[in-house]
């Protein structure tokens, strides 16, 4: 009986079992998918400073929602990590554009040494290091990557064809997002594992959808003609995917919020972590098939 007793316990604190449904709000993420796809979309539309703007709120509210969603060790320095990390990159690719994303290797490399400070900085309260180490490496990379979007639109001499290339990106991967959490909501099969509502259709249906809406908003161009929008789309929707199974890991594994504040930011992951790391793949696809 102790021994039964014991590994319940212990399946319950790792996370296995649950399911992701059961503890995080599906039309939370759906809004956020609508709403963070909207501005980044709008902004590239725009003009570019409204897309640095509208990159530098989804920047924020990655920071947030990883930070309190998943609660990392740590959170006042994570937060103030992710916030130096941010402005670096968008400072970087504004001031230097030339530079393509070479400009963001420095923003990574002064990135090691200030993670570490933080962590001294803890005194006390240093607990968990490896863990909290880990959470803020990753809100890096995340925060890091919206800045290819500005990129991408620099690359086009046209101001209005690099809008319409990142607003297309964006709304292959939003609606991929759309897509592949509907049908997990419908018939999440086949699971990928048994604790989490993410299956293998969902991803499909990502890649099919982000293709169609890439050969809608880029087919058009004269640089992505011959299918070179629709492959462009595909391949960010896969990616989606592929990157809201993998957040579906970590919203089961991770601690549950104790506030509905913090639940309902941790709901938030599946749209901002997918929307901002597709970034730098998108700029290197696009840039890649361009004729």
């Amino acid at each position: 009986m102790a021994h039964v007793t014991d590994r319940a316990a212990a399946e319950e604190s790792s996370g296995a079992g649950r399911s992701v449904a059961a503890v995080d709000h599906p039309f939370v993420t759906l809004a956020s998918i609508v709403l963070v796809g909207g501005v980044l979309a709008g902004g590239a539309r725009i003009s570019a400073v409204a897309l640095l703007v509208g990159v530098a709120a989804v920047q924020a509210l990655v920071t947030l929602s990883w930070t309190i969603g998943t609660a990392v060790p740590g959170r006042n320095g994570t937060v103030l990590v992710g916030a130096m990390a941010a402005a670096g990159a968008d400072v970087a690719v504004w001031v230097w554009p030339g530079g393509q994303l070479g400009t963001l290797l420095p923003v990574f490399g002064l990135a090691v040494p200030v993670m570490f400070v933080v962590q001294l900085m803890r005194a006390a309260a240093r607990v968990r290091v490896v863990e909290s180490l880990a959470g803020v490496t990753f809100l890096i990379f995340v925060v890091v990557s919206p800045a290819a979007y500005l990129q991408l639109r620099h690359e086009f001499t046209a101001a209005h064809i690099g809008g319409t290339v990142v607003s297309g990106v964006v709304l292959a991967t939003a609606g991929a997002l759309l897509v592949g959490l509907l049908v997990d909501l419908v018939m999440p099969a086949p699971r990928f594992d048994p604790a989490a509502d993410r299956g293998l259709l969902a991803v499909v249906a990502s890649a099919g959808l982000g293709g169609s809406i890439g050969h809608l908003a880029l087919g058009s161009n004269a640089g992505f003609l011959a299918g070179r929008g629709a492959f462009v789309g595909a391949a960010c929707g896969a990616l989606a995917g592929l990157l809201a199974v993998a957040i579906a890991f970590v919203r089961v594994s991770a601690p549950e919020p104790e506030s509905a504040a913090g639940r309902g930011l941790r709901s938030v992951l599946p749209a901002v972590v997918p929307l901002s790391l597709v970034a730098p793949v998108g700029f290197l696809l696009c840039l890649a098939v361009r004729a």
